[in-house]
């Protein structure tokens, strides 16, 4: 295997040798990866991105005019911090209207690499009377996408009833959204069946298993904005309200801060993390935003009783409703939410204060392990926040301090430091007792839970020269009580270092290393110790445009795994080709990849590439290869076909799967199918 290894590597760097003469290029689509895939690293599982996803590919086709945009507005752009935000509105008060973007590198904290990076999402249109009278019409967006596994899985054939999937193996999703010409209503729905879901038969007789729709208002009033139907909240730093996708430890080391973003409505296929009923949002006084919401509906959840009466004993969030024994689990668990939030952005500071009561029928009792000895056991809660953002000179201090009915706190203190035009720092603390409770929210942290968690985060971006950069963090953190896999209280540590070289705008590559160490349970039947547990991974990637049509990336990563006496390897190679036809509306992209690792401890995560909303970062483990094809049609400047076809083979296995996922055989194939209607 390691000669195999030293083979590959010599061509990969060979690769990178001829390709380095390519021109001096770039693809909006690369740069979206990118994004994706600094947001996404520490999720070790299948996210709906399809909020987040919007809002790039909305910017790709209305750019934000950097000549008028405001702070709320750069917000979006994601890569930018509240530093270079703030030297980008005083540089543009002071210096008038911006006529090209290479005027962006005498701004500080403005590199190559950030102005490369944000060129697609913007646009340097000049402000004239012209300009601002003229109007945009309005938006139809109409999504329709079908995708299965093609081999079936065992729960399609088994003779359990409770087991069996009622439904056919594919998934059907539809979206439709509407937006006005002068941005004042936003309306849509989302529908969606999953694999095995029954589709109008058995227990879903109207059709889809899950329906979504939201209608927004915006006005400039005193009444800000209406929301009806399901929507989201994102507040202060997520530690009370944070509905939705969170962000956590990337690539993008000194991004971490939390952007409010309000109230908006929801578009995403997620069952649970959404709010469903009203939403009002005013401003009784300029700069001072106050909001009221209220929400009802159910959630799944295990019913149980006892001698007294029914119970949750956890709440089941995989949104999943293929065979009986999941439909028992189908709304068991009523959830009504209502709170407000008051927020005053002044001249140098801004601050806010949200209120979050919710109550849940019947009541949630949890289970009896130890180490859920502090989980949320009850019928009501209540949250309260109070968090403040400032910038001092080239300092960004940011923070927010949570309570819960329970008497739990949670505390998050943040300040990203811009010390030189080419060096930016950021320093994170933060604090949650093992007994804060709060469902709704998603802050910056090591686990899924703000919950039983004290941690320290320093990160690290440095650009010594045009050309190089280098990115790193640190983060110490500490668990004061059991969890899942740990019988007593444990702490770890994580350290991240990236190194990058980007010779021009066509071509790229970075070598990254990793590790993470975080004691688990050992493997003893009788006593459950801590055992240290650490794992190392080291990736070489290149990415480059070798002219108008191709592209090409490439990608070596090895994973060391350690625990006990037990040490695992594992390897995943891939290689890339994206072709951008010039004289057809059409594009594709291929990606063949070998991996082998030891087991499911030693597996590896990377990006891939998907049709249009439905972007993952699945898991290589075992022995094999996976190869799949995206075939992208625009068939008109309404219409767009997305196409792709994807296939793992493994070596040494009769099976794949287990359970009701089992699929015999070494092969597992899936096809998509999405077509975008755009009036």
């Amino acid at each position: 295997m390691y000669s195999f290894k030293q083979i590959i590597t010599l061509s990969f760097f060979s690769c990178f040798a001829l390709i380095c003469q390519s021109q001096n290029t770039t693809t909006q689509s690369d740069l979206i990866e990118n994004l994706i895939e600094a947001i996404a690293e520490e999720n070790e599982e299948e996210v709906d991105y399809s909020n987040l996803l919007d809002e790039l590919n909305l910017l790709l086709i209305d750019p934000i005019n950097l000549n008028s945009a405001n702070e709320q507005e750069l917000n979006k752009l994601l890569i930018l911090n509240k530093n270079q935000i703030d030297k980008f509105i005083q540089y543009r008060a002071s210096s008038g209207q911006i006529f090209s973007l290479y005027e962006l590198q005498v701004i500080p904290g403005f590199s190559s690499e950030i102005i490369r990076t944000i060129a697609p999402f913007v646009c340097l249109q000049q402000i004239t009377n012209d300009s601002i009278s003229q109007r945009k019409k309005a938006k139809h967006l109409l999504l329709l996408k079908s995708e299965r596994t093609i081999e079936n899985e065992l729960a399609y054939s088994t003779e359990n009833n409770n087991s069996k999937y009622l439904g056919n193996p594919w998934k059907y999703y539809t979206r439709y959204q509407y937006q006005s010409a002068k941005n004042k209503l936003f309306f849509g729905f989302t529908s969606e069946k999953d694999k095995g879901e029954p589709f109008f038969e058995n227990e879903n007789k109207n059709g889809f298993d899950f329906y979504s729709g939201y209608l927004q208002y915006n006005s400039k009033g005193v009444l800000k904005q209406l929301n009806l139907g399901d929507y989201q909240i994102k507040f202060g730093q997520g530690l009370n309200i944070w509905s939705g996708l969170g962000s956590g430890k990337s690539a993008l080391t000194t991004h971490n801060a939390y952007k409010s973003q309000g109230i908006k409505g929801y578009k995403s296929t997620d069952e649970n993390q959404f709010l469903r009923g009203l939403s009002v949002i005013t401003e009784p006084l300029k700069n001072i935003n106050l909001a009221v919401f209220a929400s009802l509906k159910n959630k799944d959840g295990s019913l149980q009783s006892d001698s007294i009466s029914e119970f949750v004993s956890s709440i089941i969030n995989t949104g999943l409703h293929r065979n009986s024994s999941e439909f028992d689990k189908k709304h068991q668990l009523e959830e009504t939410l209502f709170g407000s939030y008051l927020s005053a952005n002044l001249k140098n500071i801004e601050v806010g204060i949200s209120y979050l009561h919710s109550k849940y029928t019947p009541e949630i009792k949890g289970t009896d392990a130890t180490y859920n000895l502090y989980g949320f056991k009850g019928s009501n809660n209540q949250n309260i926040s109070l968090y403040y953002e400032t910038l001092f000179r080239s300092i960004h201090l940011y923070g927010e301090i949570a309570q819960s009915k329970s008497g739990g706190r949670a505390f998050l203190q943040g300040a990203n430091i811009q010390a030189h035009p080419q060096l930016n720092f950021e320093l994170t603390y933060r604090k949650y007792d093992p007994d804060y409770h709060a469902l709704f929210s998603n802050a910056f942290a090591e686990q899924s839970k703000t919950q039983n968690e004290e941690g320290f985060y320093m990160g690290v971006e440095f650009h010594p020269y045009p050309k190089w950069s280098v990115k790193a963090y640190y983060d110490q953190f500490e668990f004061p009580w059991l969890r899942y896999t740990a019988n007593s209280p444990s702490e770890g540590h994580e350290y991240f270092s990236q190194l990058e070289f980007t010779p021009n705008n066509s071509v790229s590559i970075y070598f990254r290393y990793k590790q993470e160490n975080k004691p688990t349970n050992n493997s003893s039947n009788v006593i459950k110790n801590l055992a240290k547990q650490k794992k190392n991974q080291y990736r070489l990637h290149l990415s480059a445009q070798m002219n108008e049509n191709w592209e090409i990336r490439n990608r070596i990563e090895i994973s060391q795994f350690q625990k006990e006496n037990n040490t695992e390897n594992g390897y995943l190679l891939y290689q890339d080709l994206i072709y951008h036809c010039t004289n057809l509306p059409i594009s594709m992209n291929l990606r063949y990849a070998l991996f082998e690792t030891d087991s499911f401890n030693s597996r590896i995560y990377a990006y891939e590439n998907d049709i249009l909303y439905a972007y993952s970062v699945p898991a290589y483990y075992g022995k094999g290869n996976r190869v799949y094809i995206n075939f992208n049609w625009e068939i008109n400047r309404n219409f767009k076909l997305y196409v792709k076809y994807a296939q793992t083979k493994y070596a040494n296995q009769s099976s794949i799967g287990s359970g009701n996922s089992e699929i015999t055989g070494n092969t597992r194939s899936e096809i998509k199918f999405l077509l975008k209607i755009r009036l």
